[in-house]
């Protein structure tokens, strides 16, 4: 057998041991209610919104600013459920340079309130820094994770079927 086969054969069988097998990455319910959204970068979006309403089948929700980047552009698309699909153009040339168009700026899940404040004392207690956002959509609480993804956690400020701007 080769020997990288065999390597992540024995590293699968390590990560069910320890985790899988272990009560304290197992039993418990999870601490999300699920798909928020997902960001991507995009080079267009006049190409995006085309592609993604007419090929795909999208209803384009929303169109607003980037928080914290007046200059940047998000785009929303409904995925249904109340999960939604982002585009965002960025102003900062090395900011979608260091991202790459296509790469992901981040992804959001759905909380509730108490599992956002759950989030953010865990996270106080790891020494894990994080950013808050609040305004119409929803409350949001996020930190990069250790491969530097950013996983924000959301609340609803509004209720996810009156998206569709008006």
């Amino acid at each position: 057998m080769d020997t990288a086969i065999r390597d992540a054969e024995a590293e699968r069988e390590h990560l069910i041991q320890k985790y899988i097998k272990d009560k304290r990455y197992s039993d418990f319910e999870t601490q999300a209610d699920g798909i928020n959204h997902l960001a991507f970068v995009a080079k267009d979006l006049d190409e995006t919104i085309e592609f993604y309403t007419q090929v795909v089948g999208l209803k384009l929700l929303r169109v607003r600013t980037l928080d914290g980047d007046e200059k940047s552009t998000m785009v929303f698309f409904d995925l249904g459920r109340g999960e939604f699909l982002a585009f965002l153009k960025l102003h900062h040339v090395s900011q979608a340079v260091a991202m790459g168009t296509g790469g992901v700026h981040h992804f959001a899940v759905t909380v509730t309130r108490e599992q956002y404040d759950g989030f953010k004392s865990r996270s106080e207690e790891k020494g894990i820094e994080y950013k808050t956002i609040s305004h119409e959509i929803l409350d949001s609480i996020s930190a990069l994770d250790p491969n530097g993804l950013e996983v924000e956690l959301s609340v609803w400020n509004i209720d996810p079927s009156e998206m569709l701007q008006k």
